[in-house]
């Protein structure tokens, strides 16, 4: 069978591009709005990404940083 979906790759991403893979149907910066909120309200995510380098308004996510919000929010 045929799938149209591509497969996620864990990658350098601007913020604003990883919010829209997770927030496919909101506008961009809704879409970053969300990320955000999700970062301060997931146990764990903010301080992991700390440890990983991240700093609030960072605008380029590496890919240790995309693959610590994988792990705490799964796959977009």
């Amino acid at each position: 069978m045929y799938s149209t979906e591509t497969a996620f790759v864990c990658k350098s991403y601007a913020f604003q591009e990883l919010a829209m893979l997770y927030c496919a149907d909101c506008a961009p910066e809704t879409a970053s709005k969300t990320l955000s909120k999700w970062i301060r309200e997931t146990r764990g995510l903010r301080s992991a990404l700390e440890e990983c380098g991240w700093k609030p308004r960072q605008k380029l996510l590496s890919p240790k940083m995309v693959g610590c919000m994988v792990h705490y929010l799964g796959e977009p």
